[in-house]
C-alpha cells in the first residue's frame, strides 16, 4: 500500500490536512471485515454512533446523496449555513462520545503535535458539539446498511471520508 499525504500546511489561516490518495481498494461488497482495509477502521467507529442512534436521528443523519463534489480540495471547502446530517449537540450524551472517539480515529495517523493543533483548532469553534454528522445512503456498497461514505461537518472543519471504490479520506480544519 502507498500513503501519500501532504503535510500541515498553514493557508489562509487554516489547517488543511488532505489525504491525496490511500492506493487502497474499498471494503468492496465482501471486505469490510477484511484486516487489510487498514482505515476501514474509521469507517466501522462512524458506523458504531449511526448504530447508537434512535429512529428519528437515524432519518435526520442519513442524507439521501452526498452534498459536494468530489474535486480536488473543493471536497472540502467550508461551506457557511445549514448542514447536512444529524447536529452532535442534539445527540445524548453517549452518542457525543462515540462522535469523539471517531474524530481520534480520523486524526491518529498523524503526528501528535498535528492531532493537539487540529483539536484545539475544533474546540476553539465549538468542539464536538458544533459538528454534524451525515452519512450517504446513495453511496452504500451492497445496500446493506454499513455507511462507506460519511461526513462531519461545522462552519470551521469538514472531514469526509468515501471508502468505495477504494479508501479517499479529506479533511479541512480552520485554526
Amino acid at each position: 500500500m502507498t500513503l501519500e499525504a501532504q503535510p500541515l500546511d498553514l493557508v489562509e489561516e487554516a489547517v488543511r490536512v488532505r489525504l491525496v490518495e490511500l492506493d487502497e481498494p474499498g471494503r468492496g461488497d465482501d471486505g469490510a471485515n477484511d484486516p487489510a482495509y487498514l482505515y476501514w477502521f474509521q469507517a466501522k467507529r462512524a458506523n458504531e454512533v449511526f448504530q447508537a442512534l434512535d429512529g428519528k436521528q437515524r432519518e435526520v443523519a442519513l442524507v439521501k446523496e452526498a452534498p459536494r463534489p468530489e474535486t480536488k480540495n473543493k471536497s472540502v471547502e467550508l461551506q457557511p449555513g445549514d448542514f447536512a446530517g444529524l447536529a452532535v449537540k442534539e445527540m445524548s450524551r453517549d452518542q457525543r462520545a462515540l462522535v469523539a472517539k471517531v474524530l481520534a480515529d480520523l486524526l491518529l495517523p498523524f503526528r501528535k503535535k498535528d492531532t493537539d493543533e487540529a483539536m484545539r483548532a475544533i474546540a476553539k469553534h465549538g468542539g464536538v458539539d458544533s459538528l454534524h454528522m451525515s452519512f450517504y445512503k446513495n453511496l452504500d456498497i451492497g445496500d446493506d446498511g454499513v455507511w462507506d461514505v460519511w461526513q462531519l461537518e461545522s462552519a470551521n472543519m469538514v472531514w469526509y471520508f468515501r471508502g468505495h471504490p477504494h479508501v479517499h479520506t479529506y479533511a479541512h480544519i480552520r485554526a
